[in-house]
């Protein structure tokens, strides 16, 4: 079978002005990662026949080129350096005909000056995550970006309610703060809380847009909660690392700051921890020993 030359990618590829030094750059990069894929590559893997004294590994330029449909000379071009600019549907072509991962995929869009796709996702390691929350002697939890609360540890509980009472599908702040008046009953200012959280949803990212999950969440509440819809009207957003609050436990009052990481173990993913706060108004770190004894402690 002789290859067909791929329409949209010319044969002639010849520069008409010399590259920029970081042009040249990422050209050898392509280069060399397309020439150590295609040597990884064992050729019955892919269907291809076993070829007797093989004088290289993995498959030759010419098996690449009939995979992804491209001429020899244009994908002898890529491996060799020089300034083409594929398509996007032949950057497709050459990471299915190379049996990329998904990682190297990205990196071959991106290498290329397209943006990589979207892998699958299987969702967070919650179990990750719960190993990690349960490792901090203070409140924690942990959310996606639709604010679903993926793991938690008893001094959560505490200071918020237990979220294992809802299902996963309501175990979302949004849908807590707005739909179940005994989640964080004990913060002295739970409305304020609240809009907190609304702020940090739109702030967060534009999925309200896009995403039919978000959307739908967003009408849902608006039609049940007037004073999320006058919030969520305000337009307003949020992007603080940390806030502080207040609670009342059953020993006393305590004033904690937050502590947020993003992305964690992967991306939308937000870590929450709140700390007793350095400069309590009613508490010193002392005092709050006795208050959370039964509930966190708190490591010195």
């Amino acid at each position: 079978m002789t290859p067909r030359q791929e329409p949209t990618e010319p044969a002639n590829t010849a520069p008409t002005a010399r590259p920029a030094a970081t042009d040249q750059r990422r050209l050898r990069e392509l280069a060399e990662f397309l020439r150590l894929r295609r040597a990884r590559l064992d050729p019955q893997a892919v269907g291809l026949p076993a070829r007797a004294r093989r004088r290289t590994p993995g498959l030759r330029r010419e098996d690449v080129a009939e995979r992804a449909a491209v001429s020899i000379a244009w994908y002898a071009n890529l491996e060799q350096g020089r300034p083409v600019n594929p398509s996007r549907r032949v950057i497709t072509a050459l990471a299915d005909a190379l049996a990329l991962s998904d990682t190297d995929r990205g990196y071959l869009f991106a290498l290329t000056g397209h943006t990589p796709p979207v892998a699958d996702d299987a969702g967070p390691d919650t179990a990750l995550l719960q190993r990690l929350v349960d490792h901090i002697d203070a409140p924690a939890y942990c959310t996606d970006g639709l604010t679903h609360v993926l793991a938690w540890n008893p001094a959560a509980v505490e200071v918020f309610g237990d979220y294992g009472r809802w299902p996963a599908p309501r175990r979302t702040l949004l849908r807590l703060l707005f739909e179940e008046p005994d989640f964080a009953a004990r913060l002295v200012d739970r409305d304020e809380y609240a809009a907190r959280v609304v702020r940090t949803f739109r702030g967060r990212s534009n999925a309200y847009h896009r995403d039919p999950v978000a959307i739908d969440l967003v009408d849902a509440l608006t039609r049940t909660s007037p004073r999320f819809t006058a919030i969520w009207d305000t337009h307003d957003v949020r992007r603080a690392d940390t806030d502080t609050l207040e609670v009342d436990l059953p020993a006393g009052r305590v004033s904690l700051t937050l502590v947020n990481l993003q992305g964690v173990v992967s991306p939308g993913i937000r870590f929450n921890a709140y700390l007793p706060a350095s400069e309590s108004p009613t508490l010193d770190r002392a005092q709050l020993r006795p208050v959370v004894s039964q509930t966190f402690t708190v490591a010195d």
